[in-house]
């Protein structure tokens, strides 16, 4: 883990409104000299902040076998110092897809002056990207505002029952999508692949109570229009956790209609 003990100011000549950002340097970061023109460059370039901003640039990736390595630059224009502790930030496609989410804390980053940028390196591993993708200069990295319903964690063997593209989307889905209203339970539809019988169904079960509900088995219909179609009942492993988005599967077996279907919880 780097430490951020020893630092190098840097006056990178932009003004932002009245006064001008410092470019903080930690030696124990070990940036070689050349590399510090570029973070210098980066940091002249970037659009102004307006007062009491904070701000994340991505400045480049790397995939690696286990995830992404990535180099940003952190720019703030607040009155005083300050740490970061549970921050959401979101990896981002040009067509603002998400790619993958990641909750800094002050193990990932260091103490911050006002009026500083500093560069920090941050590790976006397997688990906190959603599938696979090509590197472009078209990504971003941006503060997750918006809150979430957190997905439940599953068992392995649960986790390993979805199909790679119906979790992904499941992720991208979550992470973009407003959470249930205070005390509802609800019912989303992510996902449905049919094969040549059978329609398999992702559903996140979002639930806005603080308690947590006890739901051992949840009746589903299968809908083509209006008809329901088919029936099946999914059994739940535990209860949903207040305030949480439980992922589940539901089949529907030897379906003949070809769609679109959607899917309802039996009245």
């Amino acid at each position: 883990m780097l430490g951020f003990r020893k630092r190098k100011q840097i006056e990178t000549n932009k003004a932002e409104g009245e006064r001008q950002l410092t470019l903080v340097f930690d030696d124990e970061m070990g940036i070689p000299k050349e590399d510090e023109y570029v973070f210098r460059y980066h940091a002249k370039r970037l659009p102004n902040l307006l007062e009491n901003q904070l701000s994340i640039e991505l400045l480049n990736a790397e995939l690696l076998s286990e995830g992404l390595s990535i180099v940003a630059l952190f720019r703030n224009t607040l009155p005083g110092s300050f740490e970061i502790d549970e921050l959401p930030v979101l990896l981002l496609d040009a067509n603002n897809v998400p790619l993958g989410r990641k909750v800094l804390s002050r193990v990932d980053l260091p103490n911050f002056e006002p009026w500083t940028s500093k560069p920090v390196y941050l590790d976006f591993f397997a688990d906190e990207l959603f599938g696979d993708f090509e590197l472009n200069d078209s990504m971003r990295l941006v503060f997750q505002m918006n809150p979430i319903d957190p997905l439940q964690t599953l068992s392995d063997a649960e986790r390993a029952s979805f199909p790679s593209a119906a979790w992904e989307l499941l992720a991208r889905t979550n992470v973009s999508t407003p959470p249930v209203g205070e005390n509802e339970f609800n019912m989303m539809l992510v996902h449905v692949e049919t094969d040549a019988t059978d329609v398999t169904a992702t559903l996140l079960l979002r639930n806005g109570y603080a308690q947590d509900l006890n739901v051992e088995q949840l009746p589903l219909e299968l809908m083509s229009g209006d008809e329901a179609i088919a029936l099946t009942v999914v059994r739940l492993t535990e209860a949903v956790r207040g305030k949480h988005a439980y992922p589940v599967q539901a089949t529907f077996e030897a379906i003949e209609a070809t769609g679109p279907f959607t899917v309802r919880i039996k009245q």
